[in-house]
């Protein structure tokens, strides 16, 4: 993965050259003006309150190159920092620093810092929704601290800690318990008059000298700032009603009590149906999931109708738990993470004119109604565990 990162890298500045020598004199610029932006963080200056922006920029020479010893030479990237009263200012003066434009057309993160998001996002996306170079595909984070530190950190097997940010995003389909948000998908809630914007929340890990990046949670927002956070079996919950669990492991009981079983998601699906009854909301949500026993920490034999049976309730009444876990914050922060709202406006046009502008007194007292169905399809290569055999006396 690393060296086919390196080739990536390498083909893009490649394709560069040859683009910018092809298109002639005539309003090109050269690539040896430009400088690659790969990630960009923003937090606030403590000392002046302005903008600071840390751009990730690829070092050329840097690229091709192996080696990890984690000296400042044998990074491939430079993180430029300055500050300015917009974006726009800070990013026209990182150039004073650099003595090249920056190139954002292949800007993969940006991550705010946890100071911006508690403000309010709505002022500091408007350069990136509207810089004609700038990818709407760009992943949109949250630090728990400064971004500028999470920009910082060098991961042990990628060049670039935005590359390696934006890995533990996309690869999210493996746990379930987070997924990525791109700047259109952040400002359509955003412009939205119910649904909460969601963001993933990454943290920096320190272990005596070392620090690595995680993903802990996903950020909420009401009114574009963010008012609390769901932690990782709550963005589960959440993932299951939005019919985007892909896969993951549900750990519960065995069905002796001796241990415990491991089920692998191997496919989920949704259905959720508003109702208005008696002028009370009501939403109705089906839930079914397969799933496959993945391990078994117990020497029960779990291959067995009765025991698929008792497991099936089991992880089916976790599924429960994990939605209702997301329910009760979203009704906590008083945001709908599921966007109910708009669901309603979809079915019932005429009566959402009278709810739209009361949906903040009326989402705390909404009923949730869950139905979920579970069901083991296989037990992969073994069928009962692996255990001694008992000896005769």
């Amino acid at each position: 993965m690393k060296k086919k990162m390196d080739i990536s890298i390498m083909k893009v500045i490649s394709c560069f050259f040859v683009l910018f020598v092809l298109s002639g004199c005539s309003g090109g610029r050269e690539i040896n003006d430009l400088e690659i932006v790969i990630g960009m963080g923003v937090d606030k200056d403590e000392s002046t309150g302005n903008v600071l922006l840390t751009a990730q920029i690829v070092k050329e020479g840097k690229v091709g190159r192996s080696g990890n010893d984690g000296g400042e030479e044998s990074k491939a990237f430079w993180n430029v920092s300055s500050t300015g009263r917009s974006i726009f200012d800070a990013v026209r003066q990182i150039t004073n620093k650099t003595g090249n434009r920056l190139f954002v057309s292949h800007n993969q993160v940006v991550v705010f810092g946890k100071d911006i998001a508690a403000e309010g996002l709505q002022k500091y996306i408007d350069f990136f929704l509207r810089a004609h170079e700038m990818r709407p595909a760009a992943l949109i984070l949250v630090a728990e601290d400064r971004a500028s530190d999470v920009m910082d950190i060098k991961p042990e097997t990628e060049k670039f800690p935005a590359v390696n940010i934006a890995k533990l995003v996309k690869n999210y389909g493996f746990t379930s318990h987070l997924y990525k948000v791109n700047m259109k998908d952040f400002a359509e809630c955003l412009m939205s008059a119910t649904t909460a914007p969601l963001a993933p929340l990454v943290s920096v890990l320190r272990n005596k000298e070392e620090k690595d990046i995680y993903v802990s949670g996903m950020a909420v927002f009401k009114n574009g700032k963010m008012v609390g956070k769901l932690n990782r079996d709550e963005v589960r919950g959440l993932l299951w009603v939005l019919g985007k669990v892909k896969s993951g492991v549900i750990l519960i009981s065995s069905p002796g009590g001796q241990g415990n079983a491991v089920l692998e998601i191997i496919k989920a699906k949704s259905k959720v149906t508003p109702e208005i009854k008696d002028g009370k909301i009501v939403i109705h949500v089906i839930i079914k999931e397969e799933s496959s026993l993945s391990e078994q920490i117990t020497t029960e034999n779990l291959a067995t109708n009765s025991a698929f049976e008792k497991m099936q309730k089991a992880s089916a009444e976790i599924i429960r738990q994990e939605i209702m876990a997301a329910f009760h914050k979203s009704r906590e922060l008083n945001a709908d993470i599921f966007g109910f709202g708009e669901m309603l406006h979809k079915k019932y046009s005429n009566e959402w004119r009278m709810l739209e502008n009361k949906w903040d007194d009326i989402y705390p007292n909404i009923e949730l109604r869950i139905d979920v169905e579970t069901k083991i399809i296989k037990t992969d290569l073994l069928k009962k565990p692996a255990v001694p055999s008992k000896r005769g006396k």
